[in-house]
């Protein structure tokens, strides 16, 4: 894993820029956005393999503790810059772009996801693994698995349906939208932390704070660019903020929600003077989708069939090549497929 995550290190010191004058303004631009997706992608990937197979050495455990740390805040940000991304879009097409959710947010993203559940489905019955047809069902949705992650995808189809719910019967007032959306995402946050276990629940409200940040962002902006000591004093605040809170994420949901929406925070400011201008990462945020759910098909495969037996990083890395060769073509594939059913 040392090897990996020192990788991913190098990377970022090579690509990284400064901006040492004033604050850049492409902070959140998707360029951007993307490359920061996919260091957290990566990093995902080294939380999953690490369940199938046992790193021993000493820097393999180091990357270990730093993945710990991290937990359930290395999904914040793909949550964050989703709803910030979705409200650009709001604030950009109006209601054509909200009229359109069920079918290019919703329906897409099921259809991709349906199609990663097939594979996982032929793996299962190769390995002898059997579900029931209900079990199977609900895995579409995200309520249960069939050896894929879930409860993102749970999270961010309800998420989906709330957005449409709140602007679409709101005739798209955009502040009584937000309210709206804010309160059924605290709902779905209370009800599920009941009902299942707290990931589904506890990085949710990062989500909501993205289409905040994107509501208030010119304002922001403006006031940061003619007063760049708020800019630092607002930073240190949010970072001494984080730091103090982050022992406290456990106790309750909700705290974990805001130190998951501090952390989120952290990263929007700092990206505001530091930036990475990498292609490979990009790719990784590109594919962000098919990395994070079918890197669980080659390391459980590898697994039945014995190969954890041997040297740890000889599983990480065969692993790690088929994800990216699924992720490329199947990507390609399910592109070409859902052009032809929404045309």
């Amino acid at each position: 894993m040392i090897i990996i995550f020192g990788i991913l290190c190098l990377i970022l010191l090579l690509t990284l820029k400064v901006h040492w004058k004033g604050l850049d303004e492409q902070y959140l631009s998707k360029d951007y956005t993307q490359v920061i997706k996919g260091i957290f992608v990566v990093i995902v990937f080294l939380s999953h393999v690490r369940t199938y197979v046992d790193f021993p050495y000493s820097g393999d455990q180091m990357v270990i503790k730093v993945l710990n740390y991290l937990g359930q805040l290395m999904v914040a940000l793909f949550l964050f810059y989703s709803g910030y991304g979705i409200y650009e879009s709001i604030k950009r097409k109006g209601l054509k772009y909200i009229q359109h959710i069920p079918s290019n947010r919703v329906g897409k993203t099921l259809f991709d996801f349906a199609f990663a559940l097939s594979l996982f489905y032929i793996l299962a019955l190769y390995i002898g693994k059997k579900y029931s047809l209900s079990h199977v069902l609900l895995s579409l949705t995200g309520w249960t698995s069939i050896g894929n992650s879930n409860w993102y995808m749970f999270t961010i189809f309800t998420l989906y349906i709330l957005t449409y719910i709140s602007f679409r019967f709101t005739h798209s007032k955009r502040l009584l939208s937000l309210c709206l959306f804010t309160i059924l995402s605290l709902g779905y946050v209370y009800i599920l932390s009941q009902i299942q276990p707290s990931r589904f629940s506890n990085t949710a409200l990062c989500y909501t704070g993205g289409m905040w940040y994107s509501y208030f962002k010119k304002d922001i902006d403006s006031l940061f660019h003619q007063h760049q000591i708020l800019y630092y004093i607002s930073t240190f605040l949010i970072l001494f903020s984080y730091f103090y809170c982050y022992p406290f994420k456990g106790v309750r949901i909700m705290y974990f929600n805001g130190v998951s929406l501090l952390f989120c925070m952290v990263f929007v400011l700092l990206s505001m003077k530091i930036s990475f201008k990498s292609q490979v990462l990009k790719w990784f945020g590109d594919h962000l989708f098919w990395v994070y759910i079918l890197q669980r098909i080659p390391m459980i495969f590898f697994a039945h069939i014995g190969l954890t037996a041997y040297h740890p990083y000889i599983y990480l890395f065969i692993t790690l090549i088929i994800t990216l060769l699924l992720s490329q073509y199947i990507q390609i594939l399910t592109e070409k497929l859902k052009n032809l059913i929404w045309k």
